[in-house]
């Protein structure tokens, strides 16, 4: 009996596996074949665009400038940077640029996350009722000048919440190209389909906007660490569909060291599974009873959170049910041509997403070269997920930003 139990989940996993295998590359191969494009429209809606920065006086200048050259009426939005327990030069900066600076003090009872930060600055600026839009960017990221512009279009479309397309700003080092090229195979690959067939786009944080009547349904949860996703995940489970701008960009800063890089996994690996933890069985049963695809996606996105104990546990099953019916084998030995097709399948990624990038994208070979670096830094994902497993759920790593690139750097490359 116990044998036969084994036998079953492993069969279970296994099929798990071999479904979202072929439903990410589905999306891959959809995302050659889809377009879709918003129609412009006048200005109109009004934004609160929010900064939330903790110490970032290297890099608030570069950001409020970016956002000060959209081409879009000055009158029809406003930049408010909320110091959230600043002890360095940042509220004095941002408002020597220009910005509305909302203070907040960092009591000793006071939660310190990027979430609460959120929270509370949004509550205050709900209070003047002419915005109609709640734009969020991140201290170190930077605006197209088409920004605000492009995420009106989709405002006057009906759309309540969109994630503009996310590209980094610097990719001087190996680090910071392995991870550009990471957001370019996301933005073709996984963000774009996503979109043109009705899924919900995932939320990075910065370059989102949302109506005034979502997020005033919808505040931000002050206890997570990944309080993007979280949103994203509970929309989701309400049935709301979050959007994709492609022509809305925004330009992040990637970490430069491995320090950088890790601390930050660390945040994202705990975060992540308290939002399945949270989000994870809702998200299954809408998946079901509603037969939305949204809340497929979303709970396949949920569960990657564990993947790396899944696979460990399948390959252990797998192993010790090796002389009985495993359906990965029985796929491979008994169809017709299986073992070309799955070789196919397998390596199909590998070359479509580079080339991808290439024709699309009009990248040099380096960041080509990163794309087959990005191996290197799965050594690192087993200790991230178990330091992840045993961080602090209510202590907040911060990154270090240090880039001091503008915007016109980047516009001129262009």
């Amino acid at each position: 009996m116990l044998v036969n139990l084994i036998l079953v989940i492993s069969n279970l996993l296994q099929s798990y596996f071999l479904f979202i295998g072929l439903f990410y590359l589905f999306l891959s191969i959809a995302a050659i074949l889809i377009k879709k494009e918003t129609p412009s429209a006048n200005p109109g809606n009004r934004f609160a665009v929010i900064v939330p920065a903790y110490n970032e006086e290297r890099t608030i200048k570069f950001t409020i400038e970016s956002l000060k050259k959209q081409n879009y009426p000055e009158k029809l939005f406003s930049i408010f940077v909320i110091a959230d327990g600043c002890t360095d030069r940042t509220a004095e900066i941002a408002e020597k640029e220009g910005a509305r600076v909302l203070l907040r003090r960092r009591e000793e009872n006071t939660l310190q996350s990027k979430g609460a930060a959120l929270k509370w600055g949004t509550e205050k600026i709900l209070k003047d009722e002419t915005f109609t839009a709640f734009c969020y960017f991140d201290a170190d990221s930077l605006a197209h000048p088409d920004f605000l512009k492009r995420m009106n279009d989709h405002l006057n479309t009906g759309e309540k919440v969109i994630q503009g397309r996310q590209l980094a700003k610097n990719t001087g080092g190996w680090l910071e190209r392995i991870l550009a090229v990471g957001h370019l195979i996301s933005n073709i690959f996984f963000q774009s389909p996503k979109y043109a067939l009705g899924m919900s786009a995932t939320l990075h944080g910065k370059g989102i906007v949302f109506s005034r009547d979502l997020i005033n349904k919808y505040q931000w949860d002050e206890d997570c660490l990944t309080e993007d996703l979280e949103m994203q995940m509970r929309l989701i489970t309400d049935g709301v569909r979050i959007t994709w701008a492609r022509e809305a960009v925004i330009y992040d800063e990637e970490p430069s060291r491995i320090s950088q890089y890790i601390r930050r996994s660390v945040r994202w690996t705990r975060g992540s599974l308290d939002v399945a933890r949270k989000h994870l069985f809702n998200l299954i049963k809408r998946a079901f009873c509603a037969k939305d695809i949204k809340a497929i996606e979303g709970a396949i996105y949920s569960l990657n959170a564990y993947r790396l104990s899944l696979v460990f546990l399948t390959s252990v099953l797998a192993f010790y049910t090796k002389d009985n019916f495993n359906i990965i084998i029985w796929l491979y030995r008994a169809l017709p041509g299986s073992e070309l097709t799955l070789k196919f399948l397998n390596f199909l990624p590998l070359f479509l997403y580079p080339l991808a990038v290439l024709v699309k994208e009009r990248f040099d070979l380096k960041m080509t070269a990163a794309y087959f670096m990005q191996p290197t830094l799965g050594i690192l994902r087993i200790p991230v997920f178990i330091s992840g497993v045993f961080q602090d759920r209510r202590t907040w790593l911060k990154t270090t930003h240090e880039s001091k690139i503008r915007i016109g750097d980047i516009i001129q490359e262009e």
